[in-house]
């Protein structure tokens, strides 16, 4: 596990934070309000390139976004995310109906509509996943 600053900690983290990448500001709230009720720290940005600044300076441990994000193309974003977070799970969350079966660098695919105690579920258990020592994953 990674503290803030970058270093390896042995630490246990009792919050995990969630970024979120949504370009519409309603569904962003609705989003960082139902995380946060589940008991997670939420980040949010409104499209890629803020998404990037924010993980330049803050430690996520799981990134949502939309598969289309605003300033940035799905490989532009999710290809220069995991080359500065090659451990940070990405879940794609999104409503685009032609979605390319693989997608590069999403660990989740998930469709936007599923209800929500769903969604928290699907989070948890990728969180998880994440966190588990590598010879379990």
């Amino acid at each position: 596990m990674r503290s803030v600053d970058g270093e390896k900690s042995s630490r246990v983290r009792i919050r995990f934070t969630i970024l979120c990448v949504e370009e519409n500001p309603e569904i962003l709230a609705l989003r960082r309000v139902l995380l946060s009720i589940a008991g997670y720290t939420v980040l949010t940005a409104s499209n890629g390139r803020s998404a990037l600044e924010i993980l330049s300076g803050n430690y996520v441990d799981m990134v949502i976004t939309d598969y289309v994000v605003p300033d940035l193309t799905w490989q532009e974003f999710a290809s220069e995310m995991k080359r500065r977070e090659p451990t940070v799970p990405i879940l794609v969350y999104t409503g685009c109906p032609r979605i390319p079966p693989s997608i590069a660098h999403a660990d989740l695919v998930l469709a936007k509509g599923m209800d929500s105690s769903a969604l928290l579920e699907e989070i948890a258990k990728l969180v998880a996943k994440s966190q588990a020592p590598a010879s379990e994953n």
